[in-house]
């Protein structure tokens, strides 16, 4: 019974882990920024701006960015703007509902 409650409780822990590594931002690429519920778009907007970024798009249904910027430790900016979680877009992008996205550089 012990290896069973160890292998559903480390097993999730395990795979967030890994999807988190996975989702490292990479300096110079798109981030997805998830804020707190009930970040309005002004909000979100203002917080990009802050940390130096440059808005590609934005979820019209959560509190959900698309952002990028050439600055150092974007990702960070973005945390300390009140950010939640920052992930590459390029995973993110998978389950993000903001239509046809470019990830082109603006």
């Amino acid at each position: 019974m012990r290896e069973l409650l160890f292998g559903l409780t480390v097993g999730p822990l395990m795979a967030l882990a890994l999807l988190l590594l996975a989702g490292q931002p990479v300096e110079g690429r798109p981030v997805v920024a998830l804020f707190p519920p009930g970040s309005g778009e002004s909000r979100m907007i203002a917080a990009i701006a802050a940390s130096g970024g440059a808005i590609l798009a934005l979820s019209s249904s959560r509190p959900v960015a698309v952002s990028i910027a050439e600055t150092a430790d974007y990702a960070g900016k973005l945390y300390a703007a009140g950010a939640w979680l920052v992930l590459d877009a390029s995973l993110a992008k998978l389950c993000m509902d903001v239509g046809a996205v470019s990830w082109s550089r603006p």
